[in-house]
């Protein structure tokens, strides 16, 4: 019995001990609310201590669609302007349709143009790191170099659009007074606006050192023309935009070099052949995001890309027809096509090309 009663108090005690351990941790242990409200604080730290996205005023979105609609319309007189008959005095147009399917198919840049800015235009609206993405940044340097290009052009459009052999000089365009600056505002405003934004969407400690700009620019383009071929060969996406974005720094390069390749692909002769160079520069940047979209997956989901392709898209379709309007109903052809006939190849070859566009992303 005694031994029974010890056993009993010892169990006793230990019973108590254990009791009162658990009764103690439920006295400091948090509660539910307590819980609740320490998670409610910790998120609200979290969220303080988190760097807000720096957005873009809210009146950039607007100017891209300003400038924008300021150089297409620009392109637009340049091209009704200079595609006329009696440019210069006494130069006629052979037949009625002949100087529409001319203009029509230079004019083809528009939807490329507009769907250009309509991505920048749309990043804006987000932050200044979506302005700052690969995509972004090549778009805004081609532009900067096709507002120069289309500026130099105005300036110097007598001496570039001269008829050989005229003496004193004969040019297809002169420009001059309210229009010239006109133009030439239009231009400048596309080069300074996207050399602006490429500026400030770069990261902190490269926007201190503006010297250092060039030499990034030279990076970014050596790398580029290093990246055309198609990383993967037997995906036929990344092959077409391969193939567009080697085509269009073709193009650009033949319409800046000498005739008769210079008429490549704008058929328009020395009156916008070498102005045409500008937009497909805008062309090749384009196709280049393209195959970086595609080569990353990214091609189908993103938004700026889809936007880029439909532009593309209306750049060759409204080019090619333009040339079967100019082959099948102009009565001119090929009579009054003498730079178009000495390069046949070359423009089918073209023609080829830029049909590539229409094809599907699938």
């Amino acid at each position: 019995f005694f031994f029974v009663t010890v056993e009993f108090t010892s169990m006793s005690k230990c019973t108590c001990v254990l009791l009162l351990a658990v009764a103690c941790t439920a006295m400091h242990a948090p509660g539910s609310r307590q819980l609740l409200s320490a998670t409610r604080r910790n998120e609200e730290n979290l969220l303080a201590a988190k760097k807000p996205l720096d957005k873009p005023p809210r009146l950039l979105q607007p100017l891209f669609g300003a400038v924008g609609l300021a150089t297409g319309a620009a392109w637009t007189t340049v091209v009704l302007t200079t595609i006329r008959s009696n440019q210069p005095l006494g130069a006629m147009m052979p037949s009625s349709t002949h100087g529409v399917f001319a203009r029509t198919s230079v004019l083809s840049a528009l939807p490329l143009i507009a769907s250009c800015y309509s991505t920048l235009a749309t990043a804006s609206a987000d932050s200044w790191e979506r302005l700052g993405s690969p995509t972004c940044r090549r778009i805004n340097l081609a532009l900067v170099a096709a507002g120069l290009g289309s500026l130099l052009w105005v300036g110097f459009a007598p001496l570039i659009t001269q008829i050989p052999g005229s003496s004193p000089l004969v040019s297809h365009q002169s420009y001059s007074g309210l229009q010239r600056a006109a133009l030439m505002g239009a231009y400048g405003s596309t080069a300074a606006l996207s050399a602006a934004v490429w500026a400030r969407s770069l990261p902190e400690e490269a926007r201190r050192k503006p010297l250092s700009w060039p030499g990034r620019v030279a990076d970014g383009v050596a790398q580029s023309l290093v990246s055309l071929g198609p990383a993967r060969a037997d995906d036929p996406v990344i092959v077409k935009y391969s193939l567009l974005s080697v085509s269009f720094l073709a193009f650009t390069a033949t319409a800046l070099g000498t005739f008769p390749l210079a008429v490549v692909p704008s058929w328009t002769g020395r009156r916008c052949s070498r102005a045409f160079a500008a937009w497909t520069l805008l062309a090749a940047a384009s196709s280049f995001n393209l195959k970086e979209a595609a080569e990353s997956g990214k091609l189908r989901a993103d938004e700026a890309c889809r936007t880029i392709s439909k532009g593309l898209k209306g750049l060759g379709a409204v080019y090619l027809a333009a040339k079967v309007g100019a082959v099948g109903f102009d009565p001119s052809f090929p009579a009054h096509y003498g730079i178009v006939k000495q390069v046949p190849a070359a423009q089918l070859a073209a023609a080829l090309l830029f049909g590539l566009t229409l094809r599907p992303d699938e």
